[in-house]
This record gives C-alpha cells, structure tokens and sequence, in this order.
C-alpha cells in the first residue's frame, strides 16, 4: 500500500486539447489523483485516460467554458457519491 498521495491541480484552459499530454503527465509522474479547473467540458465532451476513472462537472449554461474534472487512479478505492 502507498504511504503517500501524489494529488496535482490544473487550470487547463480547454481539456479535451490537452488529452495527449495529460496521458503522458499522469504516466510519467505517477499521479494519484488530479484535480483540473477550466475544462471548458459540454454534455458532448468525453476522453479516455487509461487506468484512470474522470468525474466531470459542465458550466451551468451548457457551454464550452468553466467546468471541473477530478481524475482518480483505479488503483484508488472510490465513489461518486451523491448520484
């Protein structure tokens, strides 16, 4: 079992963009769990990240600005609670 946590925040300014190197950071860091910011997500966005489970929240108005992500490693024991 890991004795530590290695949790990173990012404001991405437009995630989908990113997914490439987002792929390559959680890998190459080791990264439990991600906290991101400015998503800019719409009820048609969707990425895929490999041995990671993304909760997403969309801007209230439905457009492609705000919005936040949290990226947990499967390994992680969670749950989306509240749904």
């Amino acid at each position: 079992m890991a004795t530590h946590l290695n949790i990173v925040l990012w404001k991405a300014n437009g995630l989908a963009r990113h997914v490439d190197e987002l792929n390559t950071y959680l890998r190459f860091r080791d990264v439990d769990i991600m906290l991101i910011s400015e998503t800019h997500f719409t009820s048609k966005s969707y990425i895929r990240i490999p041995n990671y489970t993304l909760y997403d929240t969309q801007h209230p108005d439905g457009t492609a600005h705000g919005s936040t992500a949290i990226i947990i490693q499967n390994t992680i024991k969670h749950h989306l609670h509240g749904h």
